[in-house]
């Protein structure tokens, strides 16, 4: 009787846990490897890059693209490397909108704005990257850079029903254990003598 109660509380866990799993997949987050690098304009200029993960939303199938909720990273101009703290709200800086294009041009003209640890582009810490309203390339907000090379890489992000069989798994590894455990303790032991 206790082995059917405690079966029914671990299959009723792992419903819930489907569920809940099952209802956040509809607000669900992509992961994307970003990478850039911009020329200096100077010929003596040095070239500023700049790598990490974008967060965004789910694709908006209407206006096929993603709005970026998150960027970790790093940015390195004239060989100083500045670590990226975070995001800047949509109009924030550069008139940013913080979409993420499916299609190319994979930015818009408005771009998305971050916070570095260093100076940035204003002598503050912030950094905006756009495409050029011209369709010369990406960039910069900043005088000193051109136009260079802006890519994004999905990330493969978990299914929730593979992560929701895995908690089902580990809590039933888990009973198994402690059931295994009880019986031990309940168990006569014999007596050592020396």
């Amino acid at each position: 009787m206790k082995l059917v109660k405690n079966l029914s509380i671990v299959t009723a866990s792992a419903v819930i846990s489907i569920t809940g799993v099952g209802a956040s997949a509809a607000q669900a987050v992509q992961l994307f490897d970003f990478q850039y690098s911009f020329p200096s304009y100077e010929a003596n200029g040095t070239t500023i890059s700049a790598s990490g993960i974008l967060t965004t939303t789910d694709l908006d199938p209407i206006k096929n693209n993603y709005t970026i909720t998150g960027i970790t990273g790093t940015r390195t101009v004239q060989g100083i490397t500045d670590k990226i703290i975070g995001l800047l709200s949509p109009g924030t800086y550069g008139i940013n909108d913080n979409l993420l294009n499916a299609n190319t041009p994979l930015l818009t003209e408005d771009g998305f704005s971050y916070l570095v640890s260093g100076s940035g582009e204003d002598g503050n810490g912030n950094v905006n990257v756009f495409y050029s309203s011209l369709n010369e390339g990406y960039s910069e907000f900043s005088s000193n850079v051109d136009y260079g090379s802006f890519s994004v890489v999905p990330r493969s992000v978990p299914e929730p029903y593979t992560v929701s069989g895995s908690l089902l798994a580990l809590g039933f590894g888990w009973w198994t254990k402690r059931k295994q455990a009880v019986a031990f303790q309940k168990k006569p032991h014999r007596g050592i003598y020396l």
